[in-house]
């Protein structure tokens, strides 16, 4: 005998009522505070990198000055726009991702079938994955605009090119591909010398993956910088030359960079995800 329509309607009202009023306050809370955590990191490294290639300034110096900056001088860090972008991006892209699984988890339907599931864990990846990748290329521009010019009392408006928006899209895929997709399947490649917990080598090629990556795709992040900061230079060959000089220092940066981005950051929303859904 099928279920009577208003238990069923009671029965879904009280699941997305008050329980999943409750998991998506710890989503959002989650992401909030996790974003908060790595934010100025983060927010000192890629203002670094963009006045190392934009404006020639020492990195390892222009790296200290900006963590002075925000140990010393935090109201005029925290409250900048910069640190505000840069947080955005991380608590869009953390609450979008719980608030995307909650909504899937809370769908017996749906999590019920294997196949089916595993559709719906793919389309929940892809919200993120667009939040991700528009405000990261909107960080960027940013940053670019407004840390590589002499001056930086105004952000400029001198339109993008074209082709700084395919540069850094092709990088953002390649950083998320290695983070989401390559790192669970060269899991199982990491030796039993080296570990023998699948969790433990899970966890080794998250961290080592992204990171590593960053040396190959970092010269697609400079090329895009550079074609937002100096718009009016001509010929590739100019270009390329300022991006191989910095490369080796900015993917070492960079590859730290990933590690507070898509380690600390992640596994900090997880377990308060978790905390806060449990609480």
């Amino acid at each position: 005998m099928s279920p009577d329509r208003s238990t069923l309607q009671s029965y879904y009202a009280n699941i997305w009522g008050s329980e999943l009023q409750k998991h998506l306050a710890g989503d959002i809370a989650a992401g909030t505070v996790s974003a908060t955590f790595i934010s100025p990191i983060v927010t000192i490294i890629d203002r670094t990198i963009v006045e190392r290639l934009a404006l020639n300034r020492p990195l390892l110096r222009t790296l200290g000055a900006n963590t002075f900056c925000s140990i010393f001088r935090p109201r005029k860090f925290y409250v900048s726009k910069p640190f505000f972008i840069v947080w955005s991006l991380y608590a869009a892209t953390y609450c979008t991702a719980n608030v995307t699984e909650s909504c899937i988890e809370h769908l017996p339907s749906l999590t019920d079938e294997t196949s089916t599931a595993n559709v719906a864990a793919t389309l929940s990846f892809l919200p993120t994955y667009v939040v991700n990748v528009y405000l990261g290329i909107m960080k960027d521009v940013n940053f670019a605009q407004y840390y590589g010019r002499a001056s930086t009392a105004v952000a400029t408006s001198t339109r993008v090119p074209r082709a700084a928006y395919m540069s850094l899209l092709f990088r953002d895929s390649v950083t998320i591909f290695s983070s989401f997709n390559l790192a669970p399947w060269m899991a199982s490649s990491v030796p039993d010398s080296v570990a023998t917990n699948p969790h433990t080598k899970a966890m080794i090629t998250q961290l080592v993956l992204p990171a590593a990556v960053q040396f190959a795709n970092t010269p697609l992040h400079l090329l895009g910088l550079d074609l937002i900061a100096r718009p009016q230079t001509q010929g590739l060959a100019t270009r390329w030359s300022r991006v191989r000089r910095d490369w080796a220092p900015s993917s070492t940066v960079r590859a730290a960079r990933v590690l507070p981005a898509f380690g600390v950051g992640c596994i900090m929303n997880t377990e308060l995800r978790d905390l806060f859904h449990h609480s």
